[in-house]
């Protein structure tokens, strides 16, 4: 049987609604911490793309001795970054190098490209 005023009885209202706001804001600060984690990833894949593109270019150039390919790898890996792909072209100058780094399992994989050369294909 339902007592009369009970229908309007709110106490505990307050406790449901702190318990949904506290809930929103950790699902905000988790988004927030896993889009970081991911623009981090991001730039380090690129400086390292950068970096690698240029040491392969440069063995690619005859300016250090090496596979331009092998240098590009490890020159990544130095920044704990992977190179997916690397195209060097030694009659050109050039060293096109894909780079990959594996984020936080929700997101999966970031990867990065850069090209680094002669425009001209001059080796020095």
């Amino acid at each position: 049987m339902i007592r009369p005023g009970h229908l309007r009885d709110d106490r505990g209202s307050s406790t449901v609604l702190a318990v949904s706001l506290g809930a929103a804001a950790l699902t905000l600060v988790a988004g927030l911490g896993l889009g970081a984690q991911a623009f981090l990833a991001h730039a380090r894949a690129d400086g390292a793309a950068d970096l690698a593109a240029i040491a392969a270019a440069d063995a690619a150039r005859g300016i250090t001795p090496g596979d331009p390919c092998e240098i590009a790898a490890e020159t990544a890996e130095r920044s704990g970054v992977e190179v997916t792909e690397c195209i060097a072209r030694p009659d050109l100058g050039t060293a096109k190098v894909v780079t990959e780094v594996d984020l936080p399992p929700p997101l999966g994989k970031v990867s990065a490209t850069a090209v680094a050369g002669s425009p001209t294909g001059e080796s020095r």
